[in-house]
């Protein structure tokens, strides 16, 4: 019997640690080829690897080519941030006129606006404009936020957390400190000044249990808050008929990072952030604010056009031979001590045997993120081409060969070592 599948994409069906790594929607597609049934992976917004077996005739494709119950598309406005601090001459806007033109509009009709902004807290980084400290957290190689409701410096990847020096800097005292960036609950604090008058609640890891979030969502869908401010955790699956407008405060956040999927996360989540509206009888619009609006992923998802998108992004994995052209796995080397993370990265590289064709390693190097909960952090990524290794058999055989096989050899009591195949993330 013929598989067939429909798209699809979701990095929490990937678990990296603890181990076994393994992505649940790969078990899946194995476990249907085995049992010779049919799998349907469903999304708005397919990852590039399952849009390439689509293209490549490995997949079938069921396409939805119109909304539920008729539904029209919403319209989109793309704002570019530089041009409108220019000519507003408010610099370090959060809100753009055209966006608070819309909210206001919406509460007077009744309707609903949904504002997705993708990072939690008040402000991201305490900054000295004397000596130029940063407050970093002391167990990860990452600049604290601050946290205005509980009123405290917080690490968003350990958890550390400290009450802030009022006014001080923590290097040389100096009084002549400010903060950084934007987060939700800055977003909020300006929201409730600009429009006393509505109802608004905030959906964030900082905010929410799993009971809050079901009774906000519950109130949201029963008319009773006007706006819904959030992260991520309200971009995706939610339907609520009402609503008809939404706001993404900063599309660029994430688009930036050294990440070859950066973009195509980023670019679903303006398209899946932008599906919650007009999903019924009333029109939707999205207002997408960024400070790039010149910039490829930002410009196809304001347009809602996933096939351009692809087609491009596709020819730069090409051209760099990364996914899906390619097999990836990842030698992660961990420690409390950073020589010897550096030492046995190198002797693990070095000790590699000749390289197949089609074969890339790069590394070792510092992960983008160096240290976390207090170890520290290298990498060593292998890309197999497809075209030599069709079915990632030669990449497997080297890891086994050079690395399982020789684990004795790397064995470092201060040091561990994780191996990712299919890694949804190099940082």
């Amino acid at each position: 019997e013929q598989m067939q599948l429909l798209k699809a994409q979701e990095s929490s069906y990937s678990q990296d640690a603890p181990a076994p790594r393994y992505n649940a929607r790969d078990v899946a597609l194995v476990r249907a080829k085995k049992s010779n049934s049919v799998i349907i992976l469903s999304s708005a917004t397919p990852s590039l690897e399952s849009y390439y077996n689509y293209i490549n005739k490995k997949f079938n494709y069921i396409a939805l080519t119109e909304r539920y119950g008729g539904a029209k598309y919403p319209t989109t406005h793309l704002v570019d941030m530089i041009q409108e601090e220019n000519d507003s001459g408010k610099f370090g806007q959060i809100i753009s006129g055209i966006l608070q033109d819309k909210i206001e509009d919406r509460l007077k009709k009744k309707e609903q606006v949904i504002l997705l902004h993708n990072r939690r807290g008040y402000s991201t980084s305490l900054v000295c404009k004397d000596c130029g400290y940063v407050r970093m957290c002391p167990h990860c190689n990452v600049a604290v936020s601050f946290h205005i409701i509980s009123d405290k410096h917080l690490c968003h990847f350990c958890g550390f957390q400290e009450k802030r020096k009022e006014k001080i800097c923590f290097e040389c005292n100096s009084p002549n400190i400010s903060y950084y960036g934007t987060g939700t609950q800055k977003v909020e604090s300006l929201i409730k000044k600009t429009f006393p008058d509505a109802s608004i609640s905030r959906l964030d890891m900082d905010s929410s249990s799993v009971n809050k979030v079901t009774s906000i969502l519950k109130s949201f869908n029963a008319g009773e808050i006007d706006i819904l401010l959030g992260t991520q955790m309200i971009a995706k699956g939610l339907d609520f008929p009402n609503t008809t407008l939404v706001g993404i405060i900063n599309a660029d956040v994430g688009l930036y990072l050294p990440d070859f999927r950066a973009g195509e996360r980023i670019f679903q989540l303006v398209y899946q952030a932008s599906g919650r509206s007009g999903r019924h009888q009333k029109k939707g619009e999205v207002v997408i604010q960024t400070y790039d609006s010149n910039n490829i992923v930002i410009n196809n998802a304001s347009k809602l056009n996933i096939t351009e998108y692809y087609k491009i992004a596709l020819k730069e994995r090409k051209e760099l031979g990364y996914p899906p052209y390619s097999w990836l796995a990842k030698i992660e080397i961990v420690g409390i001590k950073k020589t010897n993370v550096m030492d046995l990265a190198s002797r693990i590289s070095q000790s590699m045997g000749k390289k197949y064709n089609g074969l890339s390693v790069l590394g070792p190097t510092p992960c983008y993120l160096e240290k976390l909960r207090n170890e520290y952090r290298y990498q060593i990524v292998f890309k197999s081409l497809k075209s030599h290794d069709p079915n990632a058999i030669k990449l497997h055989l080297f890891i086994k060969n050079n690395i399982l096989k020789s684990k004795d050899k790397f064995y470092d009591i201060h040091t561990k070592i994780n191996i990712h195949f299919d890694p949804l993330s190099l940082i």
